[in-house]
């Protein structure tokens, strides 16, 4: 009852409240990691806010990938989309992943549509040139970057009471499909949409500094101390990715954004209705208001 009683500012604070919720692919590889996760996000819809969830899919989509023969390659964090990956993507992300989700929440009884973002120009974009990374210039295929959200159908979905679930592929305004990155993809839905939060649930308690033995969760940032982090090597991989992100995000509008855990069964109900939190919080300057 006493914690009930210390979420009470909080519930009431994000009661109408849009927020975005991404989960990364590797949360989602199990069944029993998809029901705890519908379950607390079907718990954030009952206490009165309005959500989006976006999903990405990459180990699902990598071991498709393979099996029709090809290995999977990333640089950066970014997936080279060959034919084959493109398949590889419509079949699991788009397809597996994506339904699982749905009908998971739905049966937490939050009643949630699945939707790939290329459906009804949710999200369109115009593929991207090839460019420099640290492995030379880079080709990525049938990789997009996002010109537009249409946001218009996913507000008629919340206004109805339904979850929108998202993911990729998006379309290229042509009849074609393009991969774009996950969380990009949600950063750019929560700024069209007005979203209040962003959260991105991974596969780490949330953004990590130091290395080894020494990496400890920062519980809060603005982004300053985010680039900061960055410069000094602390972020890589998918989390380099996650920071372009986040910077889009809060320079959109967005008020806050949280990395955390997907893998923990309370990380996503500690984060909104404690004051401590279970990850880390992002804002666009130090001293933001935290709710």
């Amino acid at each position: 009852m006493n914690e009930l009683l210390q979420a009470t500012p909080h519930i009431r604070a994000q009661q109408g409240q849009l927020m975005v919720i991404k989960i990364g692919g590797a949360c989602l590889a199990r069944p029993r990691w998809v029901q705890t996760l519908a379950k607390q996000i079907a718990t954030v819809q009952a206490l009165g806010a309005q959500v989006v969830v976006v999903h990405g899919g990459g180990p699902q989509a990598n071991k498709m990938q393979a099996v029709l023969g090809e290995e999977a390659r990333l640089v950066g964090g970014r997936r080279v989309t060959t034919a084959t990956a493109m398949r590889a993507l419509r079949m699991t992300v788009a397809g597996e992943v994506n339904a699982d989700l749905a009908a998971a929440l739905t049966a937490a009884g939050a009643p949630a549509v699945g939707l790939h973002a290329g459906s009804a120009n949710l999200v369109q974009a115009h593929r991207r040139a090839p460019m420099m990374t640290a492995q030379g210039e880079v080709d990525f295929g049938a990789v997009g970057d996002i010109d537009s959200v249409n946001a218009k159908p996913l507000t008629a979905l919340m206004k109805s009471g339904a979850i929108p679930v998202l993911c990729p592929p998006v379309g290229d305004g042509i009849g074609g499909f393009l991969n774009v990155n996950a969380d990009l993809m949600a950063a750019e839905i929560a700024v069209a949409l007005g979203a209040k939060k962003l959260l991105l649930l991974t596969s780490v308690a949330g953004i990590l500094q130091g290395q080894g033995v020494d990496q400890a969760v920062v519980s809060t940032l603005d982004l300053h101390e985010l680039e900061n982090l960055q410069q000094n090597g602390d972020l890589q991989d998918g989390m380099l990715v996650k920071k372009v992100a986040i910077a889009r995000a809060l320079s959109g509008g967005v008020d806050q954004v949280h990395v955390l855990s997907g893998f923990d069964p309370d990380a996503l109900l500690i984060e909104l209705y404690t004051n401590h939190g279970a990850g880390t919080l992002v804002t666009a300057e130090e001293g933001a208001v935290l709710c």
